[in-house]
């Protein structure tokens, strides 16, 4: 059966099917012949879905995110096999000193997170997890939005002291994230959680609401964390939107890079994090300042600082 299988994704091709263990798997794995029937069951229900290219389904006691290519030789579907739960937050291999500043108090009073990261880095994991804590600790509500939904967080969570409830929502098309955003500002949410910010108008509606005090949490895709931000600045000014409005809402932003070893048959994967956190910093209105300026070059020194405080055993003194 299909849930007995290790993948990450699966792809469904007209004549073949194929699949990988993890993102960055580079071998071409076939199913079983009992499975390859089961494959075809799931190649005609897909096909049946006619909403849009990009979309969850759930078979089998499996939650895959489909996303259907118009191909020379047919439709190939890629399956992601997604996750049922959060990693818990402890055990993404994050810095402790990282996993405490991403909690600090002042990320309350609002702003954006930025989760950046190449496909397949755990971008969405990290997110999903992080969020989970933040609402265990503080409590409150969180709404997302997401397209498709790739993790099932809706829920409440807490430790006796505090109770955070998520409720998770999905739109269709890359062009509902705006409104869906400005619709859930009106619910007055502890955080909006955003499952990708893919075009301008996101992005303008993302900056907007953590300028004016919402916390925002977002997924960007980006090599590192200046060409995140480029992307991100691009973005805001195709909205007609300056630099001031990033500098203003940007509490922080993390790259992450994954690799995935093999040992005794058993993939293990291992996550690099690069931070710049920006509120609750000892150079909170540095980074502010050369965001505003638009000097992104300035900030490599910073990220070097924080990138070395992080990971180092004595935490810096007066803060990170």
């Amino acid at each position: 059966m299909l849930k007995d299988i290790l993948f990450s994704d699966m792809y469904l091709e007209p004549n073949a099917v194929w699949y990988k263990r993890s993102p960055s798997d580079g071998v071409r794995r076939t199913p079983s012949i009992e499975d390859l029937a089961e494959c075809a069951r799931l190649r005609e229900a897909l096909t049946a879905h006619r909403t849009g290219m990009d979309f969850r389904y759930e078979h089998d006691g499996l939650t895959l995110r489909a996303q259907r290519i118009n191909t020379l030789e047919g439709d190939v579907y890629i399956c992601r096999n997604l996750k049922r739960a959060p990693i818990e937050y402890g055990k993404l291999g994050m810095p402790k000193k990282l996993q405490r500043a991403l909690l600090d108090e002042s990320f309350r009073k609002g702003g954006l997170i930025l989760w950046t990261g190449g496909t397949g880095a755990g971008k969405s994991m990290s997110q999903a997890s992080w969020l989970t804590k933040y609402m265990t600790e503080y409590g409150g509500t969180a709404c997302t939005v997401e397209n498709p939904i790739e993790i099932r967080l809706q829920g409440q969570y807490s430790t006796g002291l505090a109770t955070g409830t998520v409720y998770q929502t999905e739109v269709q098309s890359d062009e509902e994230f705006g409104a869906a955003i400005s619709r859930l500002l009106r619910a007055a949410p502890s955080v909006i959680m955003l499952g990708e910010i893919r075009d301008s108008a996101a992005a303008a509606r993302a900056v907007i609401a953590g300028a004016s005090g919402q916390l925002v949490s977002a997924t960007l895709h980006g090599n590192n964390i200046p060409t995140a931000l480029e992307r991100l600045r691009n973005m805001l000014r195709e909205a007609k939107l300056d630099n001031g409005l990033l500098a203003d809402s940007l509490c922080a932003i993390i790259h992450q890079s994954m690799t995935t070893e093999t040992f005794m048959e058993q993939e293990q994967h291992h996550i690099e994090f690069s931070p710049l956190i920006v509120s609750g910093s000892i150079s909170q209105t540095a980074i502010r300042s050369h965001l505003r300026q638009d000097d992104l070059s300035s900030l490599a020194s910073e990220l070097s600082r924080q990138h070395r405080n992080m990971t180092a055993e004595t935490p810096p003194i007066g803060g990170f």
